[in-house]
């Protein structure tokens, strides 16, 4: 079982020594790491209770699993909530938002009785989210790359003369 810290941060998940860790899938390989964010509807704070903190962590990692995501860290304030996921190929974006979303207000609501007087309406979290990929390269170096892609093609193909025995003597 994960372990939480004060803060209600998930502890690194075993196995995830470091950002380089790639997933293959069926004719590619990548990463696609996302720091989530939302927050409930109007902002309130929620999510402050030890007891919907802890159901809440429960039903996302759930999600995660049900899914095929692995959450790498949970943090969760008292009006909003992050989340440090890596999501598949097969899954967009905000179809791994609206899983988390979706389910964990549907759950809330049943598990929680009051927070139907609160949202009357049945929305519990908000229409907005933030989201950003996460990866072992800064923006700089990937603009770099493709800006300077062909001359490192060139380069390359300069480089590429085969050598001979003869070479090394």
């Amino acid at each position: 079982m994960p372990s939480f810290d004060q803060a209600g941060l998930l502890s690194a998940t075993p196995g995830f020594d470091n950002m380089n860790d790639l997933v293959s899938g069926s004719y590619a390989i990548g990463q696609s790491l996302y720091h989530l964010e939302f927050c409930p509807k109007y902002r309130y704070n929620s999510l402050r209770s030890e007891h919907v903190k802890d159901f809440l962590k429960a039903v996302l990692l759930e999600v995660a699993e049900k899914y095929g995501m692995k959450v790498r860290a949970i943090g969760i304030m008292p009006d909003h909530v992050h989340l440090f996921v890596d999501v598949p190929s097969k899954l967009s974006i905000s179809q791994a938002l609206q899983y988390f979303k979706g389910i964990s207000a549907r759950k809330i609501f049943e598990k929680f009785q009051g927070f139907r007087h609160r949202y009357p309406n049945g929305n519990f979290w908000s229409r907005g989210s933030f989201y950003r990929s996460v990866g072992s390269v800064t923006a700089d170096v990937v603009q770099y790359y493709v800006a300077h892609q062909d001359d490192e093609e060139e380069k390359m193909r300069n480089e590429a003369t085969q050598l001979s025995m003869l070479d090394f003597s």
